[in-house]
C-alpha cells in the first residue's frame, strides 16, 4: 500500500489494454509533426522519390528512438524517465537546406549534413550539466520570440505547397486546380477543429489530410507510383548516403540550432514535469540533456535531423488521465515499426503539395499561438521588449522575400543570416542582452530549480524509508 502510494504518475506501469491506445495517439500526433520538416526540404532541394522516401523513414525510426531513450533507462544515469514524446526540430529545415545547396551534390549535402548533427549532439552531451547556470539569458521574451520567429520563417512553405510545381517562380501565378484544393483543404480543416473534440480534435490536421488526398486522388492529381513500388519492409541503416563529413561553416549554424533547440526544451521539459507530477531536479534537467545529445548523435548516425521534445504531445499528455512514461515508450516502439515500413513513408513522400498548403496555416500557424502563450507574462511597459520582438521578425523575413540578399558575403554569413530562423533567434538573443542585461546580471532570490531540488529530496527521503523494491521495479 506504502508503495503504491509514493509511486508518482510518470511513473505507473499501464496494462497493455490501457498503453496501447493511449501511445498510438502520441504516435499518430509524432508521425504529423515529424512529416513537415522532410517535406519543406525534399521539396526545396528536389530529393528523388526514393531519397525523400529514405529520409522520411529515417526521421521517424530516430523520433522513435529519441521517445525510447527518454521514457526508459536505456543507458543507465542518462533518461529522465519522462512521459516525452522526442522528434525532429522545425528550427533545423532551413539549415539543411542551405547545407544542401552548398554541398552542390545531395549525398555530400546528406553527409555535412550528418557529421554537423554529431558534433552538436556532442556539444549538448558536454554543455547540458551546466545549462542551468545559462538559462537566465533566454527568459520568455526570447523564448517566444524565438518561437515566433521560427513560425514566421516557416510559413512561406505553406505558400510554396499551394504554388506546387510553380513554386519558386515568382513570375508565374498559382495552378487554379491546386489553389482550389488547397482552399478547400484549409476551409475543410477550420471547421472540423471547431466541432471534432477529444482524440479525433487532436488528429485534426491528419484527417484533414487524409480527406484532401482521397479528393485529390478522385482529381487525378496524385501520383502514387513510388508507393506501389515501395517494399513492405525495409532496414533504416547508418550513414546510407555516406560517412559524416566535417563542415566548419556548416557545424557551426546546427550549433546555433541546438542551443536555441536546449532553450525549448528547457520550457518543454518543465511543462512534462509539471504535468506529470515529478520533481525538475537539476539532475533531471542534466539526464533531459544527456538524452537530447545521445538522440542528436544517434539521429546524424542515421541520417535524420536534430530532434526536441514535441510540443503537441504536451497537449495530448495533459488531456489523458494517464500521466505514464510507458505510454510514450510504447509510442516509440511504434514509432520504430512505422520507420520500417518504406510504403508507409512513400505514401506520405506522395500526398499532394497543394493539400499540405491547405494545413499547412494551420501547422505554422499553430507555432505562432504558442509563441504568443509563451509572451505572455512579459512586460511591455517602459521598456524595448516590444523592438527586440519587431525587429527579430523583420530580420527574419529578409531572406524569405530576397532569398540571395547575402549572396555576395561569405559563406558563413550565407549560412547563418541567409536562414531567418537563425537570423531572427540570434537578433533576439542579441537584443535582449543589450536592452536587458542589467535585469539579467541580477542575481535571482531562488531559482525555480533550486526550489525542486528541495522537493526531491524531501522525497527521496521517504522513498528510503520505505520499500526499495519501487526503485528496482523502474526500468
Amino acid at each position: 500500500m506504502m508503495k503504491q502510494a509514493q509511486k508518482l504518475p510518470a511513473d505507473e506501469k499501464l496494462p497493455l489494454s490501457q498503453s496501447l491506445p493511449l501511445g498510438f495517439q502520441h504516435m499518430v500526433i509524432a508521425v504529423l509533426s515529424a512529416i513537415p520538416v522532410p517535406l519543406i526540404v525534399s521539396a526545396a532541394v528536389k530529393l528523388s522519390a526514393a531519397q525523400t522516401m529514405f529520409f522520411v523513414s529515417s526521421i521517424i525510426f530516430a523520433t522513435g528512438i529519441s521517445t525510447l531513450l527518454a521514457s526508459l533507462n536505456i543507458i543507465p544515469k542518462t533518461s529522465p524517465k519522462l512521459p516525452m514524446v522526442m522528434g525532429v526540430n522545425f528550427s533545423v529545415a532551413s539549415v539543411m537546406i542551405i547545407t544542401f545547396k552548398q554541398a552542390g551534390a545531395i549525398d555530400a549535402g546528406f553527409e555535412i549534413i550528418a557529421g554537423s548533427t554529431m558534433i552538436a549532439g556532442l556539444f549538448c552531451l558536454l554543455i547540458g550539466p551546466f545549462w542551468n547556470k545559462m538559462q537566465r539569458f533566454f527568459p520568455p521574451l526570447v523564448v517566444g520570440t524565438n518561437l515566433m520567429v521560427l513560425g514566421v520563417a516557416l510559413l512561406p512553405n505553406a505558400f510554396n505547397w499551394l504554388m506546387d510545381k510553380n513554386a519558386g517562380q515568382l513570375t508565374k501565378s498559382v495552378n487554379v486546380s491546386a489553389l482550389l484544393l488547397g482552399l478547400g483543404v484549409f476551409i475543410f480543416h477550420v471547421f472540423i477543429s471547431k466541432y471534432l473534440k477529444g482524440f479525433m480534435g487532436d488528429i485534426s490536421i491528419l484527417v484533414a489530410i487524409v480527406v484532401g488526398t482521397i479528393v485529390a486522388a478522385l482529381l487525378g492529381m496524385t501520383d502514387f507510383s513510388a508507393v506501389n513500388s515501395a517494399p513492405w519492409f525495409g532496414l533504416v541503416l547508418p550513414f546510407h548516403f555516406g560517412l559524416p563529413k566535417f563542415d566548419a561553416t556548416a557545424t557551426l549554424s546546427f550549433l546555433i540550432i541546438m542551443v536555441l533547440g536546449m532553450v525549448e526544451l528547457s520550457g518543454t521539459s518543465m511543462g512534462i514535469h509539471d504535468i506529470s507530477q515529478k520533481p525538475a531536479t537539476k539532475d533531471q534537467f542534466s539526464k533531459t540533456f544527456r538524452t537530447l545529445g545521445i538522440s542528436t548523435i544517434f539521429s546524424g548516425a542515421f541520417n535524420a535531423a536534430q530532434p526536441t521534445a514535441f510540443v503537441a504531445n504536451i497537449g495530448v499528455l495533459d488531456l489523458a488521465k494517464k500521466k505514464s512514461r510507458y505510454t510514450t515508450a510504447a509510442a516509440g516502439f511504434m514509432l520504430i515499426l512505422v520507420g520500417l515500413v518504406p510504403k508507409f513513408s512513400a505514401l506520405i513522400s506522395a500526398i499532394p503539395k497543394p493539400v499540405l498548403g491547405g494545413v499547412g496555416f494551420a501547422i505554422f500557424g499553430a507555432i505562432v499561438g504558442s509563441a504568443v502563450n509563451i509572451l505572455k507574462p512579459v512586460d511591455f511597459k517602459g521598456n524595448h521588449n516590444g523592438l527586440v520582438i519587431g525587429l527579430s521578425i523583420g530580420v527574419c523575413m529578409l531572406p524569405s522575400v530576397y532569398p540571395n540578399f547575402y549572396g555576395n558575403f561569405p559563406t558563413i554569413v550565407q549560412t547563418i543570416f541567409g536562414s531567418g530562423i537563425l537570423a531572427g533567434s540570434l537578433m533576439a538573443i542579441c537584443l535582449n542582452l543589450f536592452f536587458n542585461f542589467k535585469e539579467l546580471m541580477k542575481p535571482a532570490s531562488k531559482e525555480v530549480v533550486e526550489i525542486k531540488d528541495s522537493e526531491a529530496e524531501v522525497e527521496t527521503d521517504r522513498t528510503a524509508k520505505g520499500n526499495n523494491e519501487s526503485l528496482a521495479n523502474q526500468n
